[in-house]
C-alpha cells in the first residue's frame, strides 16, 4: 500500500509541477481583436488591433520580453492608420532588436513605406496605446493640415533628390 500512496504522490507532484512550469506570466494578445479585423477589415477594427499591439509591446518591454515580428506587426497597423513616421520608427525597431528579419522587413518598409526607405531612425520607446478620438475637431484639422504640408514638402525634396540624381 505504500508504494502505491507514494507513486501516486509523486504523479500529483509532478503534474502540478508540469502545470506550474507551463504557465506563463508573459503577455499575450488577443487572437478575437486579429480576427474581428479579419472578419471585418474597418477602421474601428484595426485601430482596436493596434491598440492591442501596442499594449501587448508595452508589458513585455517592461517583463523584459522581446518577441520577433512584433513590431513589424504593430508596424504595419500604424501604415494602415495613417501613421507613417511612426510606423517607420517600429520597422527599424525591429531590425534593430532582431537583425536576422533585416531583408524581410527591408522589403516591407520598400512595399509600404517607400519615402522611409533610407531612414532608419528609432525614436520610440513606447508604443502608442492612446484613445485618438477624443481630440476636438480643430485639433484633428491642424494635424491633418500639417500631414499635407509635410507630405508636400517630402515630395518636393524628393523631386530635388531625383533632379540632383540625373
Amino acid at each position: 500500500m505504500t508504494i502505491k500512496h507514494t507513486l501516486k504522490t509523486i504523479l500529483i507532484i509532478c503534474g502540478l509541477s508540469i502545470v506550474a512550469a507551463c504557465k506563463s506570466s508573459a503577455p499575450t494578445l488577443d487572437p478575437i481583436l486579429m480576427l474581428n479585423y479579419c472578419k471585418e477589415p474597418t477602421t474601428a477594427t484595426l485601430e482596436n488591433l493596434s491598440k492591442n499591439y501596442g499594449s501587448f509591446i508595452n508589458k513585455s518591454r517592461k517583463k523584459g520580453v522581446k518577441q520577433p515580428g512584433i513590431y513589424s506587426d504593430y508596424a504595419v497597423t500604424l501604415v494602415q492608420l495613417g501613421k507613417r513616421a511612426e510606423a517607420n520608427s517600429w520597422f527599424n525597431k525591429e531590425m534593430e532588436a532582431f537583425p536576422a528579419s533585416r531583408t524581410y522587413v527591408a522589403q516591407l518598409k520598400r512595399m509600404l513605406l517607400p519615402e522611409y526607405v533610407n531612414n532608419n531612425s528609432i525614436n520610440v520607446n513606447e508604443a502608442s496605446i492612446e484613445d485618438n478620438s477624443e481630440q476636438d475637431a480643430s485639433t484633428k484639422v491642424k494635424t491633418d493640415g500639417n500631414k499635407a504640408s509635410s507630405k508636400k514638402q517630402g515630395n518636393s525634396k524628393s523631386a530635388n533628390n531625383k533632379k540632383k540624381s540625373r
